[in-house]
C-alpha cells in the first residue's frame, strides 16, 4: 500500500495545507459580522475585506453603491465614472479572490441589508464620528459581546449612512490623537476589529461543525492542485483522524513567499547577467589575444 492511499494515523501526518486550513478554522468567528457600506475605492474595498479575512472574521457582507453615489463619485468634467468606480461596489470582480476563504453575502440596498440584520436579530453597531459615539477605549469596554454583532463600516467620504445609523443600537469610535481627522478605510476596519477580538477572544473558534464542514469543502476545493493531493485530501477528510492544527501559521524564517511571477523575473534577470558576463569575459580574451597578437608582431619588426 503506497502514502496516497494508506490509512491515517496521526492527526500531525496530515499534508501542511490540510493542517493550515484547520488552523483558520479553529480560529474564525461567525459572531461578529462585518457590514461593508457602499464602499466606493476598489482598493479599499478589496483591503477591507483582505483584513477581515487574516484577522478571522468569515462572514462579512457588502451593501453596494447606489446609481446616485456612482453618479456623484464620477468625473463631473469628463462625465466619465473614475477609474476607482469602475471597479468598486460589491461586484464579483473585486471580492472573487478574499471570496474563496470568506462567506460574502452581497445586498443592492441599505434596506434590504437592514431587513436581514433584523431577520438574523443581529445587534447593530456602528463607527461614527459624531458626539453620540462611544469611544473604543479600555474605561470604557462593554461588559460583553452581543450574542449577534453586525459592525458596520461606513464610506470613505462620508462615513455610515443616516439610515443605518438611526438601525444602530450602539455608535463607536477609534479616538484619534494627531493632526490627521481620519485613517483609511481599511486601517480603521483593521484596528477595530482587533481591538474587539483582542477584548473578547473567547468569540474565535465559534463556528459550528456544520459550517465547519462546507468550509473545509470549499476550501480543500482551492487548496488541492493534483490528484495525489486529492487523494491525501480524500483520505483525511474520510477517516476518523482528525487533522491536527499548526501551533503557529507564520512561514518559516528561511521559507519566504515569493510570487512565481517574482521568481521567474529574478531567474530570467540571472540569466541575463550570466550571458553578459560570459560575454564581456570573451570580448575581454579576445581583446587580450589581439594585443598579445600586436606586440609579438611589433616585436618580430624591431627584431627584423
Amino acid at each position: 500500500m503506497d502514502s496516497a492511499s494508506a490509512a491515517p494515523r496521526h492527526a500531525d501526518e496530515a499534508p501542511g495545507r490540510l493542517r493550515r486550513a484547520e488552523t483558520v478554522l479553529q480560529h474564525r468567528t461567525s459572531r461578529l459580522v462585518l457590514v461593508l457600506e457602499q464602499c466606493m475605492d476598489s482598493h479599499n474595498h478589496q483591503a477591507v475585506l483582505r483584513t477581515a479575512e487574516a484577522l478571522g472574521v468569515q462572514h462579512v457582507w457588502l451593501i453596494a453603491a447606489n446609481s446616485q453615489q456612482l453618479k456623484t463619485h464620477s468625473d463631473p468634467k469628463k462625465g466619465k465614472t473614475s477609474s476607482s468606480s469602475k471597479k468598486s461596489s460589491s461586484g464579483k470582480k473585486i471580492t472573487k479572490n478574499c471570496a474563496l476563504w470568506l462567506t460574502v453575502r452581497e445586498f443592492s440596498s441599505i434596506a434590504a441589508c437592514l431587513e436581514a440584520l433584523r431577520a438574523s436579530e443581529m445587534t447593530i453597531w456602528a463607527t461614527d464620528l459624531s458626539p453620540q459615539a462611544e469611544p473604543l477605549v479600555i474605561n470604557n469596554k462593554p461588559t460583553e459581546l452581543p450574542s449577534r454583532l453586525a459592525l458596520v463600516i461606513g464610506r470613505e467620504t462620508d462615513g455610515v449612512s443616516v439610515e443605518m445609523l438611526r438601525a444602530a443600537h450602539r455608535r463607536v469610535y477609534l479616538p484619534l490623537f494627531g493632526f490627521s481627522e481620519s485613517l483609511n478605510l481599511s486601517v480603521a476596519t483593521a484596528l477595530v476589529l482587533q481591538r474587539l477580538l483582542d477584548w473578547f477572544p473567547h468569540i474565535r473558534g465559534d463556528l459550528d461543525e456544520h459550517e465547519k464542514c462546507e468550509l473545509r469543502e470549499k476550501w480543500y476545493s482551492q487548496l488541492i492542485n493534483t490528484p495525489t493531493q486529492a487523494a491525501q485530501a480524500e483520505r483525511w477528510t474520510s477517516g476518523r483522524v482528525p487533522i491536527c492544527p499548526l501551533t503557529d501559521l507564520r512561514r518559516e524564517k528561511n521559507d519566504a513567499w515569493i510570487p512565481k511571477s517574482v521568481r521567474r523575473r529574478e531567474r530570467d534577470m540571472l540569466e541575463v547577467r550570466e550571458r553578459l558576463g560570459k560575454r564581456k569575459q570573451s570580448d575581454d580574451g579576445q581583446a587580450h589575444s589581439k594585443v598579445v597578437a600586436k606586440s609579438e608582431e611589433v616585436t618580430r619588426t624591431v627584431g627584423g
